[in-house]
């Protein structure tokens, strides 16, 4: 299940955002979304989860006959 991780250290002002459960390019909507709401990060980093792809098995069937 999609999970986003909001952590704010009340000493530094620093917010961190980690978002769990989005594999590959669609983890970067979710953060564009995050950004539109709460401004741009001090810094950005990737988790390996993000570097994952989704695996589409393609499935043909066959008309021949009706």
């Amino acid at each position: 299940m999609p999970e986003i991780k909001f952590t704010l250290d009340f000493a530094t002002g620093e917010l961190t955002l980690h978002v769990k459960g989005v594999v590959g390019p669609t983890c970067d909507d979710v953060a564009k979304l995050a950004k539109e709401l709460l401004g741009e990060p001090g810094q950005e980093r990737n988790t390996a989860e993000h570097y994952q792809r989704l695996h589409v098995h393609p499935q043909a069937h066959s008309k021949i006959g009706r």
